[in-house]
């Protein structure tokens, strides 16, 4: 997979910055403000303020390099919408690991291609998806998989893999590097325009842009809540949610998806009430 190179002598608009800038530049303006609330079906709603989820990244990214992820490795995120997923990204993304999400929906062929296209050399899952990616991903190091599916509980008692939870060390020992706006950051596959699914690299700078320019076109303020609930492996919700919202230090509602209640009608959970506007993905 060819990564991208900055252009001798071209100064762009995020020279010297990068993704773990964003998130440790809110975490400190914003530290006690809301910024991820989980709110599952089957569970309680959780909140996350940005300084509370800054610690929790630095944590789960000491872990990875104690788990032997290095910079430049790429790290498979096969998740439904849950805090894990923000949390994996954030955390490979700050190492200066790749972060590859994959769609949830994928059959047994198109995992075994992505792991093995890209390289991957561990997976973070869920229990329902751990027999696919242990069955089908095999140059793995490792396999980490969280303790529900989406919120619900799993069907299954004892998936293959390690705990996620396991993954976490000492956020002081979080990784330090210089920012490097053209550095690879992030991994999607997208179909529809060849045979095969195309890798769609993002760098630093893509991330940061996206970022930028979804807040403007959503004309997104700090006290908004954005409410997502379409899948944080997409770009849809991963930069015109969830990095937009970072961009201007709002809050972000994360569903699993949209439900269906008993009497046919739409439902959401309620979060917590008040005046500020709220953005749907």
């Amino acid at each position: 997979m060819s990564l991208s190179q900055a252009t001798p002598g071209i100064v762009g608009p995020f020279a010297d910055l990068d993704v773990p800038w964003l998130l440790r530049m809110r975490a400190e303006s914003r530290r006690n403000h809301p910024f991820l609330i989980w709110a599952p079906f089957e569970a309680p709603a959780r909140s996350w303020s940005y300084g509370e989820f800054h610690e929790r990244v630095g944590a789960l990214s000491a872990g990875l390099v104690k788990r032997g992820i290095k910079p430049g490795e790429y790290v498979l995120i096969h998740l439904d919408n849950c805090i894990e997923a923000v949390l994996s990204w954030f955390a490979c993304v700050e190492l200066g690991a790749i972060a590859v999400t994959t769609n949830t929906r994928s059959a047994a062929a198109e995992m075994e291609y992505f792991a093995g296209h890209c390289g991957a050399v561990a997976a973070i899952t869920q229990p329902a998806y751990a027999e696919l990616i242990s069955a089908n991903c095999r140059g793995l190091r490792w396999i980490a998989v969280i303790s529900h599916d989406a919120g619900s509980t799993p069907a299954q008692s004892a998936p293959r893999g390690d705990s996620f939870e396991s993954l976490f060390a000492d956020s002081t020992d979080r990784p330090r590097r210089a920012a490097d706006p053209s550095a690879p950051c992030s991994v999607q596959y997208t179909s529809g325009t060849t045979s095969r699914p195309k890798a769609v690299l993002w760098t630093h700078a893509n991330a940061l842009w996206g970022a930028k320019v979804n807040a403007a076109h959503e004309d997104l303020h700090a006290d908004d809540v954005h409410q997502t609930y379409l899948p944080l492996f997409h770009t849809n919700a991963l930069a015109y949610s969830m990095l937009a919202t970072l961009w201007v230090g709002a809050s972000c509602v994360i569903q699993p998806r949209f439900r269906r209640a008993g009497s046919g009608a739409w439902r959401w959970n309620t979060i917590a009430p008040g005046p500020r506007r709220s953005r749907s993905a």
